[in-house]
């Protein structure tokens, strides 16, 4: 059984995270569905400063970063129509390929959740590619869709939402 601690990163994991983010971006190019982040675009710097105003959580196996993802308090480019304050906004979600298939994005996914209601904030909010897998992952963790698929900065993205319980 794996011990498991979720939490926001600090900044001596801003390599480890750097490294996921780009072995995910290099997976999902290469073997997995298709490329969805440049993995030239994970720069340590902006992750550093992402960790500085507490906005990367790491899930930690066994000690091991084995994910991460980001947690934002807007997102104007996807969501321009929310109000401020109503939602938290995951960003990046990603699980390390040698920790897949053990249930690790759903842990994260419901500790978002749990930090989002216990911040205040009415709803989890993220967006995706629109790929039926991905999708689904949402949906089976309480996620809705939210209006249809389109396009926003360039890409198809599906919105998804969570409604968190008072």
């Amino acid at each position: 059984m794996l011990h498991i601690e979720i939490r926001k990163a600090d900044e001596t994991e801003a390599i480890k995270i750097s490294e996921l983010l780009q072995s995910v971006a290099m997976w999902l190019e290469t073997e997995g569905p298709g490329k969805l982040w440049p993995a030239a675009s994970f720069d340590l710097s902006e992750i550093t400063q992402k960790i500085h105003a507490a906005e990367v959580v790491v899930l930690k196996a066994d000690g091991e970063i084995a994910a991460c993802m980001y947690v934002e308090q807007s997102d104007g480019a996807f969501w321009p129509e929310a109000d401020p304050g109503e939602a938290l906004y995951l960003h990046k979600l990603a699980v390390a390929r040698s920790f897949g298939g053990l249930g690790l994005s759903r842990m994260m996914l419901d500790w978002a959740a749990q930090y989002a209601k216990w911040a205040g904030y009415q709803f989890l909010r993220l967006d995706c590619t629109p790929r039926p897998k991905l999708v689904q992952i949402y949906i089976n963790a309480g996620f809705s869709r939210v209006g249809e698929d389109t396009v926003i900065a360039g890409f198809l993205v599906a919105r998804l939402q969570r409604t968190l319980s008072r």
